[in-house]
């Protein structure tokens, strides 16, 4: 079959390579010129394992244009463009409706892109000419890719029996589970999964708060808690909080759809609360010194990919700069606005604290010796991923929520 994808970042891009690798010809629509221009070298604007790969070995299944009217001819177009918060946190559909005031002919479209609950039932009435359908992606960052080819499940929705059957048949080859359900349904279930999983975050940070100050470790709290199946382990674990491009824009953008209903989801609202707490409760780990250097370890997100959309190392960094702190950033792929050190042994050198903040494996590995360059050899970890926690040497080792208060006096009875 012949796909059309609007739209080559990170999930435009992975859905195209997914595309190419199972047999089929794509054409990828993007407007950024500079982008469109790499993609036509060969070359992939930003980290992600495997894609470059997909480029140079299938060339002539992937044309790049930045012209919609390419791709009157496929059977399916897909649209994968950003949907960014506005500034009251609702979901902005502009790059979605720009994208479809281009669409001249009649297409089945696929919604890749992240919307709000109601979206394609009102670009149905919108755009009467075209059929859709919501395929909501659920990539993680760093393995988008292979995310694509194996996914844990697939969401199809739409009121048409036939893309039903038909994109079930295209997905079914994957050999997952596949929802087939109303689109509304299928937005819902996006916005929840990512809502869920934030939650679970701000959840165990506020038990890690807690355990801080009661001299508990979270980190055996969390595996404790994980090995009961109706819980599980993944997301229990406690430190700077969620961040990136998904998680902060859904959870604004599920309230939002919330209040346009007239209906408050406090769950929902407590979990963001926690989230900002603590960025402020690992900021107040740092003394308020002027002149005091702090080491940040890892500015990405997360491990794996060089994204800085709000990243957590950016909101930890302003708070630590109204504290007249000096900030020094590493990181083996990411950039920031702040002073940033081409090595880990440049970034500690002279600093009093480091921070660790993405679990890059360099970092989590770094031996307590990697810290003597340091004016005091302090480490706060707040991933608690450093891998020599029980045995630092020299160093000042502090987590999250890992026992900081050695001495625990129980409540009365």
């Amino acid at each position: 079959m012949k796909f059309g994808i609007i739209g080559l970042g990170y999930v435009g891009l992975a859905t195209l390579c997914g595309l190419v690798k199972a047999g089929h010809e794509v054409i990828g629509v993007e407007k950024n010129q500079p982008r469109l221009l790499r993609l036509m070298n060969g070359d992939i604007p930003f980290h992600e394992p495997g894609m470059a790969d997909v480029l140079r070995d299938y060339p002539g299944s992937i044309t790049f244009t930045d012209n919609i009217a390419d791709t009157e001819t496929v059977d399916y177009l897909i649209l994968a463009v950003g949907t960014p918060s506005k500034s009251d946190g609702s979901c902005d559909l502009s790059f979605v409706e720009a994208a479809l005031s281009e669409v001249n002919v009649k297409q089945k479209i696929i919604i890749r892109s992240t919307v709000p609950p109601g979206t394609t039932d009102m670009l149905s009435i919108m755009y009467p000419a075209h059929t859709f359908a919501v395929v909501p992606e659920f990539l993680q960052e760093g393995r988008a890719l292979a995310d694509v080819l194996k996914p844990h499940r697939v969401i199809i929705g739409s009121d048409n029996l036939e893309i039903c059957e038909e994109l079930a048949g295209i997905y079914g080859r994957l050999g997952v589970p596949i929802v087939c359900t109303s689109p509304i349904d299928a937005e819902f279930i996006k916005y929840a999964s990512n809502a869920f999983l934030a939650t679970k975050i701000s959840f165990i940070n506020d038990l890690a708060r807690l355990a801080d100050k009661a001299g508990a470790d979270i980190t055996t709290i969390a595996d404790g808690m994980g090995l009961d199946p109706r819980i599980g382990r993944a997301f229990l674990n406690a430190g700077l909080g969620y961040g990136g491009s998904c998680f902060p824009k859904d959870m604004h953008a599920l309230l939002n759809v919330a209040r346009d209903h007239e209906l408050d989801l406090p769950v929902i609202s407590a979990a963001m609360h926690a989230n900002e707490a603590q960025m402020a409760y690992v900021a107040s780990k740092v003394e308020r010194k002027p002149g005091l250097k702090v080491a940040f370890l890892g500015l990405a997100f997360k491990p794996g990919t060089d994204d800085m959309r709000d990243a957590p190392s950016i909101t930890l960094a302003q708070h630590l700069a109204l504290r007249d702190v000096d900030i020094v950033g590493y990181d083996p792929m990411a950039k920031w606005k702040f002073p940033q050190a081409t090595s880990v042994e440049a970034a500690l050198e002279g600093a009093d604290i480091a921070i660790l903040v993405t679990e890059w494996e360099e970092l989590v590995n770094l031996k307590p010796e990697a810290f003597e360059g340091m004016r005091t050899k302090r480490l706060i970890d707040a991933r608690n991923a450093w891998k020599y926690a029980c045995d630092p040497g020299t160093v000042q080792y502090e987590g999250v929520g890992r026992m900081q208060n050695k001495t625990n006096t129980p409540s009365s009875m």
